[in-house]
């Protein structure tokens, strides 16, 4: 359970994320107390001074009640499998999220402007009628996600299914399917009091004067550790299974169809799309990049760091 937070009387909170700011606001209604609040708690600013210069911020106004119905030109994107679709309409766009039990019902509805900054967002709320509440967590779920997406490929970076370290002040991005090791990786590292493990499951890259950049996010994988640090991306690494810890130099096509599985594209938007795979090949072709086999053993670490230090 989250403690008591300067926002909670008036209404109002920001976040901090990888340099995109969010402002959600609301009246009439409550911010849930849950066990995940301690996820983003790390996020939470009081405005957004910590962001670079032009970038954006996302300011979004949230309604408690029903979901709006609104009058829709069009679905850009359904990705009802992944319990959201996104449409048209006018000028702006509307995200649908529906319920992941069956039988599936809308829970909220976001009808933003044309580029993702502002945003309305309707709620269906639980609790009293007098005093509804709303969860952060199934806001940010997969809603807030989207927004990152959208934010990011309007020439910031890309959100990754990787595990981020901060070792020793260098960023090491470890990229994987699901089973690849990212958790298992984490725990190791978890025993080195010089390390931060900065997500275990989505990861933010972008570039800001030139330098590549990792960042945390609030959302988690197995390991259950998130961090709102922000660190030089040195090296990457796309991990897998061994029989014993062994670097592997491979082609630069082989590891750009790794880093593209694993990459959260904009698939709704042809110019986005283009940015998020132009900036995905820059990365590769800018920074070292290995394939990492290895087993569950500390010693991974210690070869990690003697390839860091030559």
């Amino acid at each position: 359970m989250r403690s008591a937070l300067p926002w909670d009387h008036c209404q109002r909170l920001c976040l901090n994320i990888a340099g995109l700011s969010f402002e959600l606001t609301w009246e009439g209604a409550r911010l849930a107390d849950e066990p995940t609040w301690k996820f983003y708690e790390p996020f939470a600013v009081n405005g957004y001074g910590s962001a670079p210069i032009g970038w954006p911020a996302c300011r979004l106004r949230v309604h408690c009640g029903e979901p709006l119905d609104l009058p829709a030109k069009g679905v850009i994107f359904d990705a009802r499998p992944n319990h959201w679709r996104l449409l048209q309409s006018g000028a702006r766009y509307v995200f649908e999220i529906f319920a992941a039990e069956a039988p599936h019902p809308r829970t909220h509805l976001a009808l933003m402007s044309s580029d993702f900054r502002e945003g309305e967002v309707y709620f269906a709320g639980s609790g009293s009628a007098a005093t509804p509440t709303w969860s952060l967590t199934h806001f940010m779920r997969p809603l807030g996600e989207l927004l990152m997406i959208n934010l990011l490929s309007q020439g910031h970076g890309v959100l990754l299914h990787a595990l981020g370290l901060n070792d020793r002040g260098n960023g090491l991005l470890f990229v994987g399917a699901s089973g690849a090791g990212k958790t298992t990786l984490g725990d190791l590292y978890q025993r080195f009091s010089d390390a931060t493990i900065l997500g275990d499951e989505r990861v933010v890259v972008t570039k800001v004067g030139g330098q590549f950049r990792l960042s945390g996010t609030p959302w988690p994988g197995g390991g259950f550790t998130v961090s709102a640090e922000t660190v030089p991306l040195r090296k990457i690494f796309f991990l897998e299974h061994g029989s014993r810890n062994a670097l592997i130099a491979d082609r630069h096509l082989t590891l750009y169809g790794l880093l593209f599985q694993q990459l959260f594209l904009p698939f709704w938007n042809g110019e986005a799309l283009t940015f998020a795979m132009d900036f995905a090949h820059e990365l590769l072709s800018s920074l070292p990049a290995h394939r990492l086999a290895f087993v569950n053993d500390a010693r991974v670490i210690e070869l990690l760091r003697k390839q860091s230090d030559e």
